[in-house]
């Protein structure tokens, strides 16, 4: 289990696998933290943007006494034009703060750093010791972050249909975190739905469970195992959940062999070029009203 991380936006927010929901209950938060540690994840994925989420997840390993056991992944934001660096390392020593004893700690960044930024993120890091790194969405954010001196983790979206983060880090030795495997949950749509919120995606999820369905494969655990068979020593697959069951996701991902795998990635290649269009593999280009 230590190739997964729960990423916990949905413990806090109005979104789960960033859908609008109703916003989930602590007890129902707890539930799912419970049940992540019971299958054997440590590694809690989260961020002081998240709403509740950070400061659920500190209730809930406090209340549990887990913190000396887990592993906490959280994010500051940049302190961008007005605030400067000085900013970001405000938020980013408050971001740490809030996990203090935590069994092991990491510190990304919300976006891009640029120098001014990774400074303060990683001077503030290596005072509390804890890694640094970057969360961020292009395969030249991916390739900078990677570049930067002391950078321990770097955090970026790719699945089935794109793969150009995992292809961007090239030879770094520097551990990577998949986020977005579901595509924010457009994968595990209904046809008609993922239509709905992201035109021309259709028939592109349609495919994908024709082929899930030819190989007698659940298209979830699929669209995980694809992932993780790319991943190197270090790599996680970051996962976000709505509900407990969702975790079985993870076992029986881990169960799918290398020849289903191979098989699945074979038959939906021709996808990946169709979906070379922004408007469906990159959710900040989805139009509003179709998922944002």
């Amino acid at each position: 289990m230590n190739r997964f991380a729960l990423g916990t936006v949905q413990l806090g927010m109005a979104y789960g696998r960033n859908r609008e929901l109703p916003m989930m209950t602590e007890q129902a938060a707890f539930r799912i933290l419970d049940a992540a540690w019971d299958i054997g994840l440590r590694v809690f994925d989260t961020a002081e943007a998240y709403g509740a989420s950070a400061p659920r997840l500190r209730r809930w390993l406090d209340l549990r006494s887990y913190a000396d056991h887990a592993t906490v992944v959280t994010k500051c934001t940049l302190g961008g034009a007005s605030r400067g660096a000085a900013g970001t390392s405000e938020s980013a020593a408050a971001a740490l703060a809030r996990f203090s004893g935590v069994h092991a700690l990491v510190l990304l960044t919300h976006g891009a750093a640029g120098a001014d930024d990774w400074t303060a993120v990683s001077t503030i890091a290596a005072r509390r010791v804890a890694g640094a790194g970057q969360s961020v969405y292009t395969p030249e954010e991916v390739s900078s972050a990677c570049r930067m001196p002391g950078t321990a983790r770097v955090q970026a979206p790719a699945n089935v249909l794109d793969e150009r983060a995992l292809a961007a880090r090239t030879d770094s030795p520097i551990a990577f975190d998949v986020r977005s495997v579901y595509l924010q949950g457009v994968l595990l749509e209904s046809p008609e739905s993922a239509e709905r919120r992201v035109p021309g995606s259709g028939r592109i999820v349609s495919a994908l469970r024709s082929t899930a369905d030819s190989q007698n494969v659940e298209l979830a655990p699929l669209l995980v195992a694809s992932m993780l068979q790319k991943l190197r020593r270090g790599d996680r697959v970051v996962l976000g959940v709505d509900d407990a069951s969702q975790l079985e996701v993870i076992p029986a991902a881990i169960e799918i062999d290398h020849d289903t795998v191979r098989d699945f990635d074979t038959a939906t290649s021709p996808l990946r070029k169709e979906a070379i269009a922004e408007s469906i593999r990159d959710p900040r280009a989805w139009t509003a009203g179709n998922g944002q």
